[in-house]
């Protein structure tokens, strides 16, 4: 049988037998606290490069020129023109 219940196990439910539990009591903290390094690292890491990638001061000393409004113009109907060739594209 593919699945057959260990000793430590209820062959009706497959729950941990009091003797499992009373084995595996000694490890329940250190498991615990090896879990919450490895969050906490985990969490740390994620944090720190979040912070890192999301800075606003990239560009901040760039200066943006002024836009004539016929080039704007142009640019929106280029714009509006790509728009429309790609979803002709995708049907």
């Amino acid at each position: 049988m593919a699945f057959e219940p260990s000793r430590y196990q209820d062959p009706r439910t497959w729950k941990m037998t009091p003797a499992m539990i009373r084995a595996r009591r000694p490890f329940f903290k250190k498991n615990l606290l090896g879990l919450g390094i490895l969050v906490s690292v985990t969490g740390g890491i994620y944090v720190y490069t979040h912070r890192f990638l999301n800075r606003d001061n990239d560009f901040a000393d760039v200066p943006i020129p002024p836009i004539d409004p016929k080039e704007l113009e142009q640019l929106k109907k280029e714009y509006e023109q790509h728009k429309r060739d790609v979803a002709a594209r995708d049907e």
